[in-house]
């Protein structure tokens, strides 16, 4: 018989590590594109390998990029 495993939902994973400076996750309607990143347990950020062209919420991990915080964001944050 299998050991008690335990296993975690994407927020738990993602909640489990801080997110370093500099990076930022996708937005819902954001086109996932080469130079995108995941988020390994084990490994920490790894380059995203699959497909571009879909949209960040068709995925079940998270997905972040480099670079700035988009409009939307920052216009949250401001107040």
């Amino acid at each position: 018989m299998i050991a008690n495993q335990t296993r975690f939902t994407p927020i738990e994973v993602a909640a489990s590590f801080s997110v370093p400076k500099g990076f930022r996750r996708l937005e819902w309607d954001e086109v996932v594109t080469q130079g995108d990143y995941l988020v390994d347990e084990k490994r920490g950020f790894v380059p995203w390998q699959g497909p571009g062209g879909f949209r960040a919420d068709t995925f079940l991990k998270p997905i972040y990029r480099r670079g700035k915080v988009r409009a939307s964001q920052a216009a949250g944050k401001s107040s």
